[in-house]
Parts: C-alpha cells; structure tokens; sequence
C-alpha cells in the first residue's frame, strides 16, 4: 500500500497527535495569527482615540455654531415623534437582554461583558458629555441620546452576531439608526453637531469593545481544551491578580 493512502481517512486523524511537528507548529500558527491582531488593535484603538478627541472639539466648537432655525411642522413629524419615544429605557434593556442571550447561546466567553460595555458605556458617556457641556452647548447640539443608544446597539449587535448573520445585522441596523438620525433631525431635536457628537461616542465604545472581542475566540478555545479556565480567569492572569 502506497504512503498517500495511508494519509487519507481516520488514519491521518489517528496519527498527527503521534507527529512531533505538528506539535511544535502550534505556537508558529499562534505567532502567524498574533501580527494581524496586533495591527487590528493598534488601528481600532486609533479610531476611538481619534473619536474621542473629535468629540471633545466638535462639543469645544458649538456654541460657535448657529442654533437651527424653528422648525416647520411636517407631516412626518407626528410619526417621528413616535418611532423616537419608542426608544426608551426598558427597551435599550430588553436589547441588550437578547444580545447577552445570543453571547451566551454562540459561547462568547467575552460576548456579555462586551455587550454591556458597549450599550451602557456609551449611553453613560453621552449623558456624560450632556451634563458637562450643558451649560454652554445648545441642547440640541448635545450628544442625542436615542441615536446613541441605537448605535451602541447596533455595534453591540455586530460583535456577537454569527458571522453569516452580521452583514444583515449591519445592513438594517445602519438603516435604523440612519432613521433614528432622521427622525431626531426632523423634530427640531437634535442638530447636525448633536447627530454627529452622537456618532463619535458610539465610536469610542465600538471599537474599543471590538479588541475585547479580538480574543474571544482564543478564550473559547481554552474553554474548549480546560472548562475551568473560563475568561475570568484569563482577565485576572493578565491583570496579576490570580486568586
């Protein structure tokens, strides 16, 4: 019987654990995959400093900014009103609720953790920025805070859904917060500068998340091989702080 054959089917299987290279290729696979998150680290982090920072002049620079004209009442007004007042407490809370569930469901051992960061941090830190720069900055010119609850979830959405599902998941969800935008600038509620301080909050928080979610697969992966080596044992590996 030719060596080819012998290769093929539950033989090949049977063998490769008995193969000292295939053994030591492990950590050259594991080195191969470190560079392109390296890179995708440095750039995600890039993008949420640099939002950070647009935040910070594009709230520095509206008082400088003309207040919108009164609006005009138009009959898509009353159906705006609508579809923003549905976005409330309960239901950011109900979304992340079945976010955590699908995190939970696909075996994310970082997926809850991050769902929650991403909403609630950036829910959090855009009623930072309303309170801090209340004072000075237009209300309307303010961090919108339905815009950013949609875009949190939306990013939120997207770390956690599988991946055949996450161009759908970005498609509509773009389109909702695209509306919930529309919606607000409609109203009178929020202006141009409040839409787009919205936008660089939620793009603090997603990207940053984003790197979290970076690792997920290698957590699960040692889950996979020792089920009590969960994620927050990992986290307290990396912190120094082993119990």
């Amino acid at each position: 019987m030719s060596p080819s054959s012998l290769g093929n089917g539950p033989i090949r299987k049977s063998r490769r654990p008995e193969n000292a290279p295939a053994t030591n290729s492990t950590p050259a696979t594991e080195d191969t995959a470190a560079h392109p998150r390296r890179r995708a680290i440095a750039t995600r982090a890039a993008v949420s400093a640099l939002s950070a920072c647009a935040l910070l002049v594009l709230l520095m620079s509206a008082p400088r900014v003309a207040p919108p004209a009164s609006t005009v009442e138009l009959p898509v007004s009353a159906l705006a009103d609508t579809a923003l007042a549905a976005i409330d407490v309960t239901t950011v809370l109900i979304a992340i609720a079945v976010l955590a569930v699908v995190a939970l469901l696909r075996r994310l051992p970082y997926g809850i953790g991050v769902v929650i960061a991403c909403t609630i941090g950036s829910v959090v830190s855009g009623e930072l920025a309303r309170e801090m720069a209340g004072s000075y900055v237009p209300s309307t010119g303010l961090p919108y805070g339905q815009l950013v609850a949609a875009g949190a979830l939306l990013g939120a959405a997207s770390m956690v859904a599988a991946p055949v599902w996450r161009p759908v998941v970005l498609g509509l969800g773009t389109v909702a917060t695209l509306a919930v935008a529309a919606a607000a600038s409609i109203t009178g509620a929020a202006s141009i500068v409040g839409i787009a301080s919205a936008l660089f909050v939620v793009s603090m928080w997603w990207p940053a998340c984003s790197i979290v979610m970076l690792y997920s697969p290698v957590a699960a992966a040692r889950e996979a091989r020792n089920p009590l080596d969960t994620a927050a044992m990992a986290v307290q590996r990396k912190t120094g702080h082993p119990r």
